[in-house]
């Protein structure tokens, strides 16, 4: 090896070093920094192809100076979505396997599982830990030291308290207020268990993203997202423009409004490539605000357990 290339090993060794020792210090955000570095790089990569050949960017001397940054993000999104794409996938592989032991009830399957649940938790951070740890002390399964030190989500209610809560409610309620309670939260517990949610499928995908475990933060997306969809869809389909003092029938073009043409308007129903994928990726999102499988699965638990006790 020739002066120079010892030279240039050098400092390329120090920094494959640094950003391995730092992407080992951040192991429980791995999931979270793949799944960001994943969505941008397809959002960059996905921009500069619209931008560059759907939109004619090129051939527009008025949008001249997005030109190098979209191709600046066509070329550096394309590399690094094909690097983390698959790394991505695979982080859902190992998501999907650990939701699915999440959900069993018998422990014989959970301890035959129990190498693949904890090699998916270790990898997927410290949110799933929990869930897995809470999902032991379930089952009574002894949690091993790789886990012993990750504090289960929420507190559990124990049977006694339950017993004496259901002592106090029998002591002051009268027959018809059980019927009443169970007929209204019968109409509503759908809709309310998911504007107050705090374990929303979003949370469970990021689960480094702690503010998503906020019902105020996932109430604002929810709110967002479902105007955002509704105003987008009725744009296509019925029309949000009008021409002069005549009726709203006019969908407005997203995609020649982003190209600069001066006709914006065209009749509806009217659907054009912006729109499709802004209409999309609202309803994605305001689906992601739903209560994940785990919340369900805990409320089915407390039901069943709330069940056996009254039957006792």
């Amino acid at each position: 090896m020739s002066g120079t290339q010892r030279a240039m090993a050098g400092p390329l060794k120090l920094l494959r070093t640094t950003f391995q020792r730092w992407w080992m210090g951040q192991k429980d955000n791995h999931f979270r920094i793949v799944s960001s570095l994943t969505v941008l790089s397809l959002a960059a990569t996905i921009w500069g192809i619209l931008f560059l050949f759907v939109l004619g960017g090129t051939t527009d001397d008025s949008k001249e100076m997005w030109v190098p940054w979209s191709w600046i993000g066509l070329i550096v999104g394309g590399a690094l979505a094909f690097w983390m794409v698959p790394e991505f996938m695979m982080y859902l592989g190992h998501k999907a396997a650990l939701d699915e032991i999440l959900l069993l009830d018998s422990r014989p399957e959970v301890l035959r599982r129990r190498k693949e649940a904890e090699e998916a938790a270790d990898m997927l951070g410290p949110g799933y830990q929990a869930h897995l740890v809470t999902l032991y002390n379930d089952l009574g399964i002894k949690v091993g030291s790789r886990f012993r030190h990750i504090k289960p989500p929420g507190v559990r209610i124990s049977e006694s308290s339950i017993e004496a809560d259901e002592d106090l409610v029998e002591s002051v309620s009268e027959p018809w207020d059980e019927i009443s309670i169970e007929s209204n939260s019968n109409d509503s517990s759908k809709f309310s268990s998911w504007w107050n949610t705090k374990n929303s499928r979003l949370s469970f995908l990021l689960p480094g993203a702690k503010i998503l475990r906020e019902a105020d933060a996932n109430r604002a997306i929810l709110g967002f997202t479902s105007i955002s969809a509704s105003l987008l869809l009725y744009n296509m389909i019925f029309g949000l423009a009008k021409q002069g003092d005549g009726p709203r029938e006019f969908t407005v073009d997203l995609t020649l409004m982003l190209t600069g043409d001066s006709t914006i308007h065209a009749t509806a129903p009217h659907f054009d490539g912006v729109s499709g994928l802004l209409a999309v990726a609202s309803l994605m999102m305001l689906f992601l605000t739903r209560p994940s499988n785990q919340e369900s699965q805990s409320q089915s638990k407390s039901s069943k357990t709330s069940a056996d006790i009254e039957e006792e």
